[in-house]
């Protein structure tokens, strides 16, 4: 007997049972063409080898498909040091113990004050996938933001080995730290006084001050809104407001004509909201003119009481921020 007659001879004993499974992937449509190609019938996992000229699916053996595990996350370190100012980006970084392939657009979460969902940037392919968000006015963290134990979401996508065995995505948790603060801009140099018997730290502030505003935005939905999300505009002033009543700020818009305010007295960002409803719709995509504050008889003033001036500039309408029946 041949050399190669007595090979396929041997492959064949080796097959044992898997005619059976080779007949269903063949019906199932998944026919044994490319080399290397992997198919699942059932609970086996078929590869089409070649064996001698003829090619045929040959089972593999599952213990070999194990799932990649998450072995490190990592928030990468802002540029400023300790602080992210508005247009920075947040970089995460997810280390799995084998190469990963990525479809779709994975998302994790940040543990932070006003910031949430980081989106999958980049990495298919290698041990090491990046996660990234865009700090945007109105983006504000005074703790330190960090990151949420197992909260990594497929979000639709998939994440698995190289030979198709889904990722395990539990992961530890990053604890918050005062090393990655967000906001507009990095806190003033703060006045340090030294005396024989103690250290006295002081920041003066002008408590007769207006607030301003200084920067307004919407939070991006991405594309468009639909019935049941929340269409939020963001509003940071230059110090802490209180707020009375019911203000809103009005929009630009084909179906809808204003947001009412939600949250945030007290602080420096107040946060306005509406919620879609079945029959808003806008083709154009909301903007916003300038100075669109209506007090609606409430008020928003300092601390001290000082009325806050309430000047700001336009924000063109986008086909960004269009509001859609689904």
């Amino acid at each position: 007997m041949s050399k190669k007659l007595v090979g396929l001879f041997i492959t064949l004993c080796l097959l044992g049972g898997l005619q059976t499974q080779a007949q269903a992937a063949a019906s199932a449509g998944s026919k044994c063409k490319a080399t290397g190609k992997i198919t699942v019938v059932g609970t086996a996992r078929l590869v089409c080898a070649k064996v001698g000229k003829t090619k045929i699916w040959v089972a593999l053996d599952n213990a070999t498909f194990t799932a990649p595990v998450i072995t490190s996350v990592a928030i990468a370190p802002s540029s400023t040091l300790t602080y992210y100012l508005i247009g920075q980006i947040i970089h995460v970084v997810i280390t799995f113990d084998m190469g990963v392939l990525v479809s779709g657009v994975p998302q994790i979460y940040l543990d932070s004050e006003t910031i949430g969902k980081m989106s999958y940037v980049g990495g298919t392919g290698s041990q090491s996938l990046l996660f990234s968000y865009m700090a945007v006015a109105g983006d504000i963290d005074n703790v330190g933001f960090g990151l949420k134990a197992n909260s990594l979401v497929l979000n639709g996508g998939t994440i698995k080995s190289l030979n198709g065995t889904a990722a395990t995505l539990t992961h530890p948790g990053i604890a918050k730290s005062t090393t990655r603060k967000l906001g507009s801009s990095a806190p003033a140099t703060v006045t340090t006084a030294t005396t024989v018997a103690s250290t006295v730290t002081t920041t003066t502030v002008a408590s007769s001050a207006a607030p301003k505003i200084v920067t307004i935005a919407f939070k991006e939905p991405g594309g468009k809104w639909v019935p049941g999300q929340n269409i939020q505009v963001k509003i940071l002033f230059d110090a802490p407001v209180v707020i009375t009543g019911s203000p809103y700020i009005s929009v630009l818009s084909d179906g809808i004509n204003k947001v009412l305010y939600l949250e945030g007295t007290g602080g420096t960002s107040l946060i306005f909201s509406y919620t879609v409803l079945v029959g808003d719709i806008d083709n154009t995509g909301l903007g916003m003119a300038a100075d669109a504050f209506v007090l609606n008889g409430g008020t928003i003033k300092s601390a001290s009481g000082v009325t806050a001036v309430l000047t700001h500039s336009a924000i063109a309408r986008s086909s960004t921020r269009k509001i859609a029946a689904s």
